[in-house]
């Protein structure tokens, strides 16, 4: 009888190491800079919290990389897509959601284009931001379009 046992709890720790939260501590190394050093903020040697707000396993993975402005995005727009997917069973919680989707989601994609154009020389930020903006349907403005690729060709 133990066999029919371990199954269950094999399958349990499989889900378990594949779950979203198992990602946080496999996040990206900080890129150094152009003088050789990492970027302020993103040491190696500090502990990075992700949010229980971020729940996408991509967003969860490169959370730590990022500047503390794309840090709060990245919550922002994880709240905005966890209301914009709920459902409105009343009156009370559509006026909820209506409101909470007001506060995370107005001007996510100005926001968006407002980061890219602040980091437009930084590889990694770009490209998790164009990987974010990909998934999440944000829209790049005329800006934004307009602004080079910081990434050496080939990456």
């Amino acid at each position: 009888m133990p066999t029919k046992r371990a199954a269950p709890t094999v399958l349990l720790l499989l889900l378990a190491a594949c779950s979203p939260r198992a990602v946080e501590s496999e996040t990206l190394a900080p890129v150094p800079s152009a003088t050789g050093k990492a970027p302020a903020g993103n040491t190696a040697d500090a502990r990075c919290e992700v949010p229980a707000e971020i729940f996408v396993a991509e967003d969860i993975r490169m959370y730590c990389a990022m500047p503390g402005d794309v840090q709060a995005f990245l919550t922002r727009e994880s709240a905005c897509q966890h209301f914009a997917g709920e459902e409105a069973y009343d009156e009370d919680r559509a006026r909820e959601l209506a409101y909470a989707i007001h506060e995370t989601c107005d001007d996510r994609a100005a926001l968006f284009n407002q980061l890219l154009q602040r980091h437009a020389d930084n590889c990694l930020v770009h490209t998790e931001l164009m990987l974010l903006g990909t998934r999440n349907e944000l829209a790049l403005d005329a800006d934004s379009r307009a602004q080079p690729n910081p990434c050496p060709r080939g990456l």
